[in-house]
């Protein structure tokens, strides 16, 4: 019981720095309405980026519940 406690400390602990190491992270600035810094195209909406912020949380989360599965079988 004891090793599972200190297993589960240690992975919050792992997952608490990643949040907050990669809320400082950005793929690419938003340079706003306008010219996309290419020089051909003109849109009226910013830059599009498939992958976003609530994804990766859907991921960690999909993450800590299969951990916490694979701990109950143990």
């Amino acid at each position: 019981m004891k090793k599972i406690i200190i297993a589960s400390a240690k992975a919050m602990g792992v997952l608490i720095l990643i949040v907050f190491v990669s809320s400082k992270v950005q793929a690419q600035p938003n340079p706003g309405p306008g010219n996309q810094n290419s020089g051909i195209v003109v849109t009226n909406d910013g830059p599009t980026v498939p992958f976003d912020g609530g994804m990766s949380l859907m991921l960690a989360a999909s993450g800590i519940g299969y951990v916490s599965k694979k701990l109950k079988r143990k």
